[in-house]
């Protein structure tokens, strides 16, 4: 049961509307998150709250935290009266922020609230030693006590719980059962994140679920870290954002800025690829190109952006690794996500979850080769290897 205001509770539970919203949505199905989420449970008014900050409770995703703290932003305070306003109303929900623990806890409860009121789902989701462990959807504008998952062995499990990427939201504490030991969590394969940059695509707008975007289950299936800078329709490489982004110290870097770039003039992304590699030398930079959209056929000038689109990003990243730069690549979007996947689309331009998790699936074995030291030694790695792959997704 979920308490709500006046000290009364409901007897509604989350599964069922979750559930026909999921079936609705073709959400169910495929491996992976599950848009069912478990109902709330009597257990939230038993459990012991850990209130945030704590170290044993690790943020990550979220580089400025330490300035915007108690605000889960993902650009730092400091910035918002310098880039776009539709960078920074994007900005403000914490996509690709996660909190990470390791406890031997038989439940998993969350403490949280969104800041506004809003249409579309809300969900946190908790995974478990790597597999999908459940979710929660958050109504309203009340602070809210939350189970995610109860009932699960007195074992010890690293725990991972994704906030949602398309509110704006408050986390106060997370719960576990009173006799739960809590430490730290492992370490990621390596020490930098993958920094991701770009448009609604990259960010998730199709995906209900803050677990299953392409950059989260990518990272996810390579154990690393990573910091997800998408920015719905306003991913345009502006000065003031590249700055940013620039900032970041990454394993590598990953633009993808599909449709949302705009007009196709090469200024802006020659200038983005520039600035990064000029600061990150020994880098990997990948550039992905505009995924398939159902408009296409259908849209003559809209096709033509996008394959205009194409060739620039293509030629822009393609010109400097004739040049010598060996650790610039690109990666085709439509062969991440092309025609032939058109029923796995949430809307005409933006995947759903599974066409998220299939994007992450051929994504993901491109990025090992590199950035796991398979390809090219990049900081941080323990490999050797120095065989350079295609510069083209396999």
């Amino acid at each position: 049961m979920r308490r709500r205001g006046n000290n009364h509770y409901t007897q509604m539970t989350h599964r069922d509307l979750v559930f026909v919203i999921g079936l609705a949505a073709g959400l169910l199905g495929p491996p992976g998150v599950n848009a069912a989420a478990p109902p709330p449970s009597d257990r939230a008014a038993t459990i012991k709250w850990i209130d945030l900050p704590d170290a044993r409770l690790e943020m990550r995703g979220l580089p400025w935290l330490k300035e915007n703290a108690p605000d889960l932003w993902r650009l730092p305070k400091s910035a918002q009266a310098k880039v776009p306003k539709a960078v920074w109303n994007r900005a403000v929900a914490p996509d690709g922020g996660r909190i990470r623990l390791s406890c031997n806890s038989t439940v998993l409860g969350i403490r949280v609230q969104a800041l506004h009121e809003h249409g579309k789902n809300c969900f946190f989701d908790a995974f478990a030693n790597g597999e999908y462990a459940g979710s929660v959807s958050v109504e309203g504008t009340q602070r809210v006590d939350l189970v995610l998952f109860e009932h699960k062995e007195h074992a010890w499990k690293d725990v991972t719980i994704y906030l949602p990427h398309n509110h704006e939201v408050r986390v106060f504490a997370v719960g576990l059962d009173s006799e739960a030991e809590l430490r730290a969590p492992p370490a990621f394969a390596l020490s930098r994140p993958i920094v991701c940059y770009g448009s609604s695509v990259l960010q998730g707008t199709g995906a209900a679920h803050p677990a299953r975007t392409y950059p989260a289950a990518t990272a996810r299936r390579l154990n690393l870290d990573f910091v997800n800078l998408g920015f719905g329709g306003a991913g345009k490489g502006e000065v003031e954002v590249v700055a940013l982004v620039n900032q970041l110290d990454a394993c590598c870097y990953l633009f993808d800025l599909g449709k949302s770039y705009g007009t196709p003039t090469p200024e802006r992304y020659n200038r983005m690829l520039d600035t990064i590699r000029t600061s990150h030398p020994d880098v990997p930079i990948f550039c992905v190109t505009p995924i398939y959209s159902t408009k296409e056929p259908n849209e003559p000038d809209y096709k033509k952006r996008s394959e205009d689109l194409r060739t620039l990003m293509r030629q822009a990243a393609t010109e400097r690794r004739q040049a010598g730069d060996k650790l610039m690549f690109v990666v085709e979007g439509l062969e991440l996500f092309g025609e032939a996947d058109k029923a796995l689309f949430h809307d005409p331009q933006h995947p759903n979850d599974a066409g998220n998790e299939l994007m992450a699936e051929r994504l993901a074995p491109v990025l090992d080769k590199v950035v796991m030291g398979k390809g090219h030694q990049v900081p941080g790695s323990t490999s050797s290897g120095t065989n350079a792959i295609p510069a083209r997704l396999p």
